[in-house]
């Protein structure tokens, strides 16, 4: 692009006062009904779906030690040794 045909960049104008027009609104305080209700449904949680609660994530966590883990390594050797002797 040619200098003559870029164009600039766009400018943002920053107003530091604000209008005095719309000042106004900023004084309208919310019906005492509409914050009751609000304020209920955000302190009582909502129970999932059924579809929420089997998507959720779950962790299972098994604790074994070394040794257990060799024991249950032979045991599982000694399985599969039966049952290749008794399929002969």
């Amino acid at each position: 692009m040619s200098p003559a045909t870029e164009r600039p960049p766009a400018v943002i104008e920053i107003l530091e006062q604000p209008i005095s027009e719309l000042a106004h609104l900023r004084e309208v305080d919310p019906p005492v009904n509409l914050v009751a209700r609000v304020m209920t449904r955000l302190s009582e949680p909502r129970l999932p779906s059924v579809w929420q609660w089997l998507r959720r994530p779950f962790c299972i966590e098994i604790r074994i030690s070394p040794l257990a883990l060799v024991g249950l390594g032979l045991v599982v050797i000694a399985a599969f040794v039966f049952v290749g002797a008794t399929l002969r």
